[in-house]
């Protein structure tokens, strides 16, 4: 260095050429990581970044510079090198993005460098002083040699994919826009002249240093806050996805598990139906002309070939209706999913219906050692009845085969305008983290490995479309070893008022529900 400079103002330069360069590799390197041409926007505000970055620092150095004459500003020409380091980074930045060849990185930066180059001497062309200007042209090429060979560095080193990619680069970059400053200013010297003139003191200068290096500084972070919204949207934009993605795995391991206990589910009412007609269709051939003849030899001697014909139709009867309930679930839920179903409003007695159910559940309270108790208010349903007792028939059975209870309460009673139906035991409960997913299709509390009891996991998922079908809601609370009570919520609608239904009877569309 031959000449002197205001060693604050150099330090502030520094500091900005710092800052404005991590800002840029940063900037950079997420523009690197988004797709065309989201990315060209990226590469745009980086240019900008490091143009309005590079010339600042390039005018706050060029303020701290003591030639020891008075000086000036061409604001014209000082304007135009802004436009040029604008202007030339963005040319560098999106020929860098554009081209994807081998030597497009290293390009690119040499376009940087050559832009770094034109913005320093069109500014110091702007920079006017009192003497003659000599330029060492050794160090001028010197200063353009080494911004291209640094700047093609620091831009093939922000392409790589390194952990610590971004630093190699801003501090490659910092080092060209360093050596170019301070070696072109090393070619630059003057020979004081007694030339009258308007030129400013030097601590107008520092005053206008600092206002450049304060507009500077907020220009970067304004590229720095875009780059933080940016990366908080994209944060939240993967976590989207992320869960997004778990509720797709996990929907994806509910139907694999519910083909998986469909197969078994199917095959085994399948087996006993083909067993025992396989043993029909030889019933014939083994009749023998003894009236006490049997072909089952289980079977207690005395039983007729008759009995037995008889004995297995039921079996066969009862695993064909099991059999006929499984497909009706998958094509109830299916017609629900397709907004297919319909409902048949019309007025009936809450009572009555629960009471039926009731009667068809007798057997297998008695068979589990359950009371079934009926508490109702008098009420006139006016809704699908069917639809409604398919409601309570799933909610029954359910607590009949996994609640385990000494005792199941089925409720009816006004609430508000509307009225509700609880089914309520005191059997074992269930889980709080499975009371979110049981009316999710295809889930049931036990997995298909541990599953004792039967069932497809669409029930409770098509007793939610029908709730919501009548709009109603349906919803469980439950306390481990204290019971469950599921809660069908029925709305001021499904009352029936005389006046207010005449004409309503009939064929109701089921609204589109989603999945």
């Amino acid at each position: 260095m031959v000449v002197q400079h205001d060693i604050s103002l150099v330090l502030l330069a520094a500091a900005l050429c710092a800052f404005g360069s991590w800002a840029t590799s940063r900037i950079f390197r997420t523009a690197r990581s988004r797709p065309m041409p989201q990315a060209q926007v990226w590469y745009c505000l980086t240019a900008a970044t490091a143009g309005v970055s590079i010339w600042c620092t390039h005018f706050v150095a060029m303020l701290g510079f003591r030639p020891g004459v008075p000086v000036n500003f061409d604001l014209g020409l000082t304007f135009a090198s802004l436009v040029i380091a604008i202007l030339g980074c963005t040319f560098g930045f999106l020929f860098t993005a554009i081209f994807r060849f081998r030597f497009a990185s290293a390009i690119g930066g040499a376009i940087l460098g050559l832009t770094l180059a034109g913005m320093h001497y069109a500014g110091m062309i702007a920079y006017r002083v009192q003497g003659l200007v000599i330029w060492d042209k050794t160090y001028l090429i010197v200063s353009i040699v080494c911004a291209v060979v640094l700047c093609a560095a620091a831009v093939c080193s922000g392409a790589r994919s390194h952990k610590y990619s971004e630093f190699h680069m801003a501090g490659i970059l910092t080092a060209a826009i360093v050596s170019l400053h301070f070696i072109g200013m090393t070619a630059f010297h003057v020979e004081p002249l007694e030339i009258a003139g308007n030129y400013v003191n030097p601590e107008a200068l520092r005053v206008l240093a600092l206002a450049i290096a304060g507009i500077a500084l907020l220009i970067v972070l304004g590229g720095l806050l875009s780059y933080m919204i940016e990366g908080r949207a994209r944060l939240e934009n993967i976590a989207e996805l992320t869960a997004a993605r778990n509720a797709a795995e996990a929907a994806s391991r509910a139907k694999s598990e519910f083909l998986s206990v469909l197969s078994h589910e199917l095959r085994t009412p399948l087996t006993i139906v083909l067993g025992y007609a396989g043993m029909l269709s030889h019933l014939k051939e083994a009749q023998s002309p003894e009236p006490n003849s049997t072909i089952d030899p289980a079977a207690p001697k005395g039983r007729t070939v008759a009995e037995q014909a008889d004995k297995y139709g039921r079996k066969i009867t009862t695993s064909a209706n099991h059999l006929l309930s499984l497909i009706n679930e998958i094509l109830d839920y299916t017609s629900m999913e397709l907004g297919d179903a319909k409902l048949q409003k019309k007025e009936f007695s809450l009572h009555d219906l629960l009471e039926d159910v009731r009667d068809q559940f007798q057997v297998m309270s008695a068979q589990k050692n359950a009371a079934l108790v009926v508490e109702c208010d008098q009420i006139e349903a006016f809704a699908d009845r069917g639809r409604i007792l398919q409601i309570l028939i799933n909610l029954v059975g359910n607590a009949m085969k996994f609640s385990k209870g000494s005792q199941i309460t089925l409720r009816g009673k006004r609430q508000g305008s509307g009225y509700v139906i609880e089914v309520a035991d005191n059997g074992i409960g269930i889980p709080e983290d499975k009371i979110e997913v049981i009316f999710e299709a295809f889930q049931q509390v036990e997995s298909a490995d541990h599953r004792a009891a039967g069932g497809t996991g669409l029930g409770l998922a098509i007793c939610e479309r029908l709730a919501v079908a009548h709009g109603g809601a349906i919803a469980a609370r439950s306390t481990l070893g204290a019971g469950t009570v599921f809660t069908v919520t029925m709305p001021a609608e499904a009352i029936f008022q005389e006046a207010a239904s005449a004409g309503k009877v009939g064929i109701v569309e089921q609204p589109r529900l989603a999945s």
